[in-house]
C-alpha cells in the first residue's frame, strides 16, 4: 500500500532545548491492518508489586529509554512511500519502508512485538497477570533462588534483580538507550519515583505530586482572565447543591468541549 508522510520539527524542553527533526508516516490516511495494532503497557499496580517485591527481597532497580524506539523494529505493515522534495535529488524514487516508521498504526505494535522478542530470547517469559511484566528464575550468589523482571512501558524500561545492571546491557545489544544511561529511575508512568530508608528496609516510593500540580496548573492556566477560579479547598470534586440532570447552561463549543475531554484524560 501506498502512503505519504511529513517531516515534524521539534524542540525537546526536557532534554537541554534539543532540536529534533523527524520523518513520520501520514498513517491515519491509511485503513487498519489485519494485524494487531494495539501495543499493551506495564499496569501501574503492577509496578508498585514488583517494586514492593524489590524491597523484600533486597532487589536492586535500574531503568532507561530506548532511543528511536520504533525505527529499531521491522514494520509489521508492507507499505511505500514516492519521495518527495524534502528528500533532495531523491525526489519520486519509491521506498519500502522496512522499519517500523512513526506515524504507522501498527508501529507501537511492531515494536512491542521486536522487544517482546528479545526478552524471550534471554529466557524471560511474560507474566499471566501482566504480559509487560517479565520475569525469568534466578540464584543470588548465596544460592537463594528468586525471580528477576523487567516491566516495559513502550520504549522506557526497569529491571529488577540481583543484578539488574547485567539485564540491562544484554538488552542492550539489541536496543541503544538514550544517552547511554543506564540509572536508578526517577519517574516512571508518570509519577515520581524515590528510593527511601525506611526502618532499616531500602524501599521505593510512587507519587503522583509532580502530575498533580502539573494538572492543576494547566486548569489555572486556562482560566486565567476568566470569571472562573479554582476554589481553595473541595471536599467533593462538585459541589452536593450540584443537579446535573437539571443544568440549563449552555454546551460547550467544539473548543471546549476537546479540552473537557484532556481534563478527564487527565484524571
Amino acid at each position: 500500500e501506498e502512503i505519504t508522510g511529513h517531516l515534524v520539527f521539534d524542540i525537546k524542553l526536557g532534554e537541554n532545548f534539543r532540536r529534533k527533526s523527524r520523518f513520520c508516516a501520514d498513517g491515519h490516511k491509511t485503513k487498519p491492518s489485519a494485524s494487531v495494532t494495539y501495543s499493551t503497557v506495564v499496569a501501574r499496580d503492577s509496578v508498585r508489586l514488583i517494586l514492593l517485591i524489590a524491597a523484600l527481597n533486597g532487589l536492586d532497580v535500574l531503568g532507561s529509554d530506548v532511543q528511536n524506539a520504533f525505527l529499531t523494529a521491522p514494520n509489521k505493515e508492507k507499505c511505500w512511500i514516492r519521495a518527495g522534495p524534502e528528500f533532495g535529488d531523491n525526489k519520486d524514487k519509491c521506498y519500502i519502508v522496512a522499519r517500523a516508521l512513526y506515524g504507522l498504526k501498527s508501529a507501537g505494535a511492531s515494536f512491542r512485538s521486536f522487544m517482546a522478542q528479545q526478552l524471550d530470547d534471554m529466557d524471560f517469559k511474560p507474566c499471566p497477570a501482566d504480559p509487560d511484566v517479565w520475569m525469568r528464575s534466578a540464584k543470588k550468589p548465596d544460592g537463594e533462588d528468586y525471580y528477576e523482571y523487567v516491566m516495559t512501558y513502550v520504549d522506557d524500561l526497569i529491571a529488577v534483580s540481583h543484578n539488574p545492571m547485567g539485564i540491562m546491557k544484554e538488552i542492550e545489544t539489541t536496543f541503544k538507550f538514550k544517552g547511554n544511561k543506564i540509572e536508578e529511575p526517577s519517574s516512571y508512568l508518570g509519577a515520581r519515583l524515590q528510593k527511601k530508608n525506611i526502618n532499616g528496609w531500602d524501599c521505593w516510593t510512587i507519587t503522583s505530586q509532580d502530575y498533580v500540580n502539573a494538572a492543576v496548573a494547566n486548569v489555572e492556566k486556562a482560566i486565567e482572565g476568566t470569571k472562573w477560579k479554582l476554589p481553595n479547598k473541595a471536599a467533593t470534586p462538585m459541589t452536593s447543591a450540584y443537579i446535573p440532570e437539571l443544568d440549563g447552561t449552555p454546551e460547550l463549543d467544539a473548543k471546549d468541549t476537546q479540552y473537557f475531554q484532556e481534563l478527564i484524560g487527565m484524571l
